[in-house]
């Protein structure tokens, strides 16, 4: 359920981006640094009874204040991005219902795009995918303009060479996606409503994978155009904590 933080929150006509919480937390990297970047705000959370409860300190550096909650949702000041942040898995056995709840919130929110962001276990994936973009693309009734955007930056799909744009009536290649969190269910739920739905996915290994989420977040950009191609990225200070652990402060727990 979609809670606002007010009752003028709107997310209709926005772009709607949407992280899948999948092998080495790139999707969530990747919109850390779009939300702290873009100084976006949190207009509301989605509350759902199929994620781990957490709560924590800020994770951005314009909200310091902040405690972050499972699933947040954030919006530029102009409404044109809205961004969901999920800080917690869905409980085993949960992922459908959880794709369930995320497919009413799309579909209430009258959004214009849905982009979701994910990624994929490098280790599995098929000797054609070894070479070349290790950015590939799921699409469901892709609008032109976004697919030959997909071609001109070489992000081809997922399973092939080429940029394919599957149908209501067609099967996706989803057998190429592992550790990719609920992305599958969610997929199948927006092909089976018809809704326009684009992927991203990234072809990683687990560790430090900061350079993954950079280059995510990157592909993001140059298919969306959200902030201009010179201006470098701010990551929050959260990250500071992402491989260190052991001198993380207590505060954060």
């Amino acid at each position: 359920m979609f809670v606002k933080s007010a009752d003028t929150v709107s997310t209709s006509g926005s772009t709607l981006i949407l992280p899948s919480v999948s092998i080495g937390n790139v999707p969530q990297l990747s919109v850390d640094l779009l939300i702290n970047t873009l100084e976006a705000t949190r207009v509301g959370i989605i509350h759902s009874p199929y994620l781990v409860p957490i709560s924590g300190t800020s994770g951005f550096d314009h909200l310091p204040d902040q405690r972050l909650v499972p699933l947040e949702v954030y919006q530029t000041p102009d409404m044109k991005w809205t961004i969901v942040q999920q800080r917690s898995p869905p409980l085993a056995k949960h992922h459908k219902d959880f794709a369930r709840e995320l497919m009413d919130f799309i579909e209430l929110g009258s959004f214009s795009r849905v982009i979701v962001l994910t990624s994929s276990d490098a280790a599995l994936r098929g000797d054609a995918m070894i070479d070349g973009p290790q950015i590939r693309s799921l699409t469901v009734n892709c609008e032109d303009v976004l697919a030959n955007k997909l071609r001109e930056l070489s992000l081809s799909s997922l399973g092939s060479g080429y940029v394919q744009t599957t149908k209501d009536s067609e099967a996706l290649p989803l057998k190429h996606l592992h550790a990719a969190g609920v992305a599958k269910p969610l997929l199948k739920l927006c092909q089976a409503a018809k809704l326009p739905v684009i992927a991203l996915v990234a072809l990683v290994f687990e560790g430090d994978n900061v350079h993954d989420a950079i280059n995510l977040a990157n592909a993001t950009n140059s298919l969306l155009d959200i902030v201009p191609i010179t201006q470098k990225w701010c990551p929050p200070q959260s990250w500071q904590w992402l491989m260190a652990a052991n001198n993380a402060p207590s505060e954060m727990f």
